[in-house]
């Protein structure tokens, strides 16, 4: 927001300078897990929301926090939610919408911290709902029955509209995304899902991918570009009219904690090995990525200046990377995609090794060993010899 990147701590959020990465301010924090923050506008005020959870066990309290970001003072009161979470925070028309890990969903109202409603499920939220065209979309996992819910909710009340469980999909969902009277959702069958927002039975298209999908990573969704990536480091774009392939990236690196983001004309995506990398959108080619490190990388939030994500490892933080003008883009294919000149140099590189290690070493013994009978002594032999023989 502006010049600074909020992020959550175990025990503080911090605003941290995007010109400098210093710290610019900080507001105190109780514990709990740390889940993605959200600034949503009330009336003319910029209103910050994060969780906070206080005590342990009976005596543990989590609460939805708001504080005004034109004077950095907390808001009164706090809203009570029922359990801690690990989901972050969705922000529209006024409200903030958020699941817990006992799956339940809450709308807040920004300006007043007042409840709007709550709905009640089995399992738990863990991912940011998505906000669309008076539909609140939440995807709950329920490991005890190995089952993932996609509940459309109606925004004003909270009243579920319609419910999504594909067949056979197992217990794995990603959070979903949702546009234009569409809802994506990928499952743990390798296939992403896009419904119909109006009775989610409706299913426009499906589209195989190489494997699952993390259940913390959501797609890029726009009206003529779908980015999906699976967990193992496969990068898709999609035809979101028809769910057609237009080109995969297969990064060969595993994608825990990281979702697609568009930037110009490039795609960004953080993986485990502490790599930033960037595809271009047209092309599917790897233009640019940054340098293995210890810990992951996580969320990405992108400034008309920076890119800025989380930087997970001991101790966890944020890096940022900026344009370098004198830089030059690279133009890799994906690992996976068939170069001919390549393939038929390759395979006359094996043929010639593969004669110089079976044929050359076996004409060199052949010229020092002498065979087991040698036919033309018998045949020059005489009478008297074969019969002796």
């Amino acid at each position: 927001m502006g010049d600074v990147a909020i992020t959550v701590g175990e025990r503080a959020v911090y605003g941290v300078e995007l010109a400098t990465g210093g710290q610019a301010w900080q507001l105190i924090r109780n514990g709990g897990p740390i889940s993605m923050p959200a600034v949503g506008l009330a009336g003319d005020r910029q209103i910050l929301a994060f969780v906070d959870t206080a005590g342990t066990g009976k005596e543990q309290s989590t609460t939805l926090v708001r504080v005004d970001l034109g004077t950095m003072k907390e808001l009164d009161p706090r809203t009570p939610l029922l359990a801690t979470t690990h989901g972050g925070i969705a922000v529209d028309g006024g409200n903030a919408y958020l699941g817990d890990d006992e799956g339940n969903v809450y709308a807040v109202d920004l300006a007043t911290g007042a409840l709007r409603w709550t709905a009640e499920h089995s399992g738990e939220v863990l991912g940011a709902p998505a906000v669309s065209e008076g539909k609140v979309y939440a995807v709950v996992h329920d490991p005890e029955r190995s089952l993932a819910s996609l509940y459309a909710l109606d925004v004003a009340s909270g009243s579920e509209m319609w419910t999504y469980q594909p067949k056979g999909a197992g217990s794995g969902m990603s959070v979903p995304t949702a546009m234009g009277g569409m809802v994506v959702v990928g499952t743990s069958d390798r296939l992403v899902h896009a419904l119909s927002a109006a009775d989610g039975k409706t299913e426009r298209w499906r589209s195989l991918v190489l494997s699952a999908f993390s259940p913390v990573s959501s797609s890029a969704l726009s009206s003529d570009a779908l980015l999906v990536s699976d967990y193992p480091g496969g990068l898709y774009r999609l035809d979101p009219g028809t769910g057609a392939r237009l080109w995969d990236y297969q990064l060969n690196e595993l994608v825990p904690r990281s979702s697609p983001v568009v930037s110009g004309t490039a795609v960004l995506l953080g993986l485990n090995d502490g790599r930033l990398v960037a595809i271009d959108l047209d092309s599917g080619l790897l233009v640019w990525q940054g340098e293995k490190s210890p810990g992951l990388i996580g969320a990405i939030a992108v400034s008309p200046e920076l890119v800025i994500a989380v930087k997970g490892g001991m101790p966890g933080g944020l890096v940022a990377w900026e344009h370098d003008p004198t830089g030059k883009l690279l133009a890799v294919p994906s690992p996976t995609v068939v170069d001919p000149a390549t393939l038929l140099g390759n395979a006359a590189i094996a043929v010639v090794a593969t004669f110089i290690v079976l044929f050359v070493p076996f004409r060199l013994l052949a010229s020092r060993v002498r065979p087991a009978f040698d036919d033309t002594e018998e045949d020059d032999a005489g009478p008297e010899e074969e019969e002796e023989e």
